[in-house]
């Protein structure tokens, strides 16, 4: 049987949204910018979400990137240091919404992602990737670490992976992930990744919605052990305290130094 042709729904700053029968297909479209997330996109993509979760037609909800990346996480073009709580209040809420949705949310990753582009990738329900993609959370880099997202990074990934990932920042290649049972495909191109997405969508068609709502928040349930809002708030606050490492982070990153070599800024490094 052939798939469904997609209807475009809404043309957005910086995303798409189309749809096929019960399956809406988000795709970020800022290509030129690595489809890198603004404040704007996070708050008006949470407004989405919420309005999805009540809508009895919507089964599955795909997220994916147009061109060659899927997510380079936050952009940080923008004042990182303009409104903390606004900033931390918005990642928060993106993420929330989609772990908590009672949809299926399936990640179809196009191209390699980076810091928050991850977590949005994790967060998902279903992770289908091609095969030359890898994963990096190269915040440590810059002085930040994925705050808000490590609560699903470790969930998804385990803690040995993550732990390794978050204080590295090492690219983690798709092939390791798949292995470790993170991601559920693997395509060598895109149009195979593009049957690999119909495949799975016309299985999840046999699945009963609300009994597929009830199963993904028994493993949300099951799966958090304390209390880690608390954590993350402390660690989102302190990352971005006045005179952080993560504002010579990203003053350098602005200014394109490619590599920042923390040892030497220090008065550490190896001459």
């Amino acid at each position: 049987m052939p798939p469904f042709p997609w209807t475009a729904l809404q043309t957005h700053d910086g995303y798409e949204v189309s749809r096929q029968g019960g399956t809406i297909r988000l795709c970020l479209n800022r290509p030129e910018q690595g489809n890198a997330l603004t404040l704007s996109m996070m708050q008006d993509i949470t407004l989405l979400f919420k309005a999805l979760s009540t809508d009895a037609s919507v089964h599955r909800i795909i997220i994916t990137g147009c061109g060659r990346y899927f997510c380079t996480g936050m952009q940080l073009k923008e004042d990182l240091f303009g409104s903390v709580s606004q900033r931390r209040t918005a990642l928060q809420d993106l993420f929330s919404v989609i772990d908590t949705c009672p949809k299926t949310t399936i990640a179809v990753i196009n191209g390699p992602a980076f810091g928050g582009g991850v977590g949005l990738a994790t967060v998902c329900d279903v992770r289908l990737a091609l095969s030359t993609s890898f994963f990096c959370l190269s915040e440590v880099k810059l002085g930040l670490c994925p705050a808000i997202i490590s609560r699903f990074i470790v969930r998804e990934w385990g803690t040995s992976l993550a732990r390794m990932a978050m204080m590295t920042g090492r690219r983690v290649e798709s092939q390791t992930l798949y292995g470790a049972g993170v991601l559920h495909a693997l395509a060598p191109d895109i149009d195979s990744l593009e049957k690999i997405t119909e495949e799975f969508l016309s299985a999840m068609r046999l699945a009963a919605p609300q009994a597929s709502a009830l199963c993904k928040m028994l493993v949300r349930e099951t799966a958090w052990d304390g209390d880690t809002e608390t954590t993350v708030g402390e660690v989102f606050a302190a990352m971005l305290a006045e005179n952080s490492e993560s504002s010579y982070g990203v003053a350098q990153f602005r200014k394109g130094t490619k590599a920042i070599l923390w040892e030497d800024r220090d008065g550490n490094g190896c001459i």
